[in-house]
């Protein structure tokens, strides 16, 4: 009986892992919860969003009667996905349970964070390996930045904006590899699956773009990279024509379900805004601006001050990179992570420079490059690794 058990945990240790790390990622959130109310007064504007869904049997009402009070205002096609999706998901769990909107709501933003453990798993899986992945799931979902911001009672749209990009990358870096290996049916496959989720990602928050970003970029990063090792231009482009093919369908898709409903904003935001989101405290078009005075909207100083508030998991980072640039440097390892995780460091930072409040743009790649880290300590002290630079 011991030794079956002990092959069942051998076996399956990755899911037994992730259920457990879902499970008690929820239960932290939802401890001692005893208050019949939500936290915030956006957890209730969105709660009353997915109230109206429900009652208007399944689409927001045309018209707002409690913005812009006594008059309201007609509703327009806005990035709302989140509330649909909190709505139909609570309409299936009453049919289910009987449960009352309250008490879901309770629930919802609790099991969206713990949730965050399967996209980032099969992200670090894929341009990693099992061990690192499983450690950055548990360490994005008990991240405190990241908890604060998706606790129980707290049906804001936090917890959404966190899991779809996760979801999105992930869907990439699989497509990815599997375009690697050649143009097949199931490149097809996962390249229309990511361009629904990224245009998903589009329907949920206007700060979408960053992730076409990360995407492109490292697309261009490898096709750079190959032409500095071989000083031939189309040569290095040919090396990626299943991958680049697998991206134009992506943003095709994005482009397919976004363009006609908002025109050319999906190509103009994601042009422009690694240039225009530091405008977001500018009274040059909108006066008075309230996030002029919002605290997390403020500049943190400098460099020195970011790294402070980080603290020690940026230093987990910094020597994730360090090990990883010494592995490829040695053995032209890891090349793929070290493009995603340098993209991602360079560009919170940015932000962050800007705004206190991007500095959780920094838990993704933190929880990524702290689970190597780990990984990478434990296969030295198991014999798995005999250096370093393996």
């Amino acid at each position: 009986m011991k030794q079956k058990l002990a092959s069942i945990l051998l076996r399956r240790w990755v899911i037994i892992a992730l259920i457990l790390i879902i499970v008690f990622g929820a239960y932290v959130r939802l401890v001692d919860y005893r208050w019949p109310y939500l936290r915030n007064i956006d957890s209730y504007n969105f709660a009353r969003d997915i109230e109206d869904i429900i009652s208007n049997h399944g689409a927001l009402p045309a018209r707002n009667e409690l913005a812009q009070a006594p008059f309201g205002v007609d509703r327009v096609i806005s990035q709302d996905f989140y509330v649909y999706f909190a709505a139909y998901v609570y309409m299936f769990y009453h049919a289910a349970t009987g449960t009352e909107m309250f008490q879901f709501l309770l629930l919802f933003p609790a099991l969206l964070g713990a949730l965050l453990a399967v996209p980032m798993y099969f992200l670090v899986k894929t341009l990693y390996d099992k061990k690192a992945a499983v450690m950055a799931a548990a360490f994005i979902v008990f991240d405190t930045a990241i908890m604060a911001r998706t606790l129980a009672g707290d049906p804001d749209s936090d917890g959404i904006v966190l899991i779809m990009p996760l979801i999105v990358l992930a869907l990439y870096f699989m497509t990815y590899k599997i375009s690697s290996a050649g143009f097949t049916k199931k490149t097809i496959i996962m390249s229309l699956l990511t361009g629904l989720s990224l245009a998903a990602w589009y329907y949920t928050w206007s700060g979408y773009w960053f992730v076409v970003w990360i995407i492109t970029s490292f697309l261009l990063a490898k096709i750079v990279i190959r032409f500095f090792g071989t000083k031939k231009i189309m040569y290095s482009i040919r090396s990626f024509k299943t991958q680049i093919f697998s991206y134009a369908i992506i943003i095709a898709i994005l482009l397919l379900l976004t363009v006609p409903v908002f025109g050319a904003s999906p190509i103009v935001s994601t042009v422009t805004g690694p240039f225009s989101f530091q405008e977001i405290k500018s009274e040059a078009k909108t006066f008075p601006n309230v996030y002029v005075s919002v605290a997390e909207l403020q500049a943190p100083g400098d460099a020195k001050e970011i790294i402070n508030r980080i603290g020690m998991p940026f230093f987990f980072l910094v020597f994730s990179l360090i090990y990883l640039l010494y592995s490829f440097a040695k053995k032209r390892q890891h090349a793929d992570i070290i493009i995603l995780l340098l993209i991602w460091f360079v560009g919170p930072f940015i932000a962050t420079l800007a705004a206190i409040r991007f500095t959780i743009l920094f838990s993704a790649p933190i929880a990524i490059g702290t689970g190597i880290l780990f990984s990478k300590i434990l296969r030295l002290t198991s014999g798995e690794d005999k250096s370093m630079d393996d």
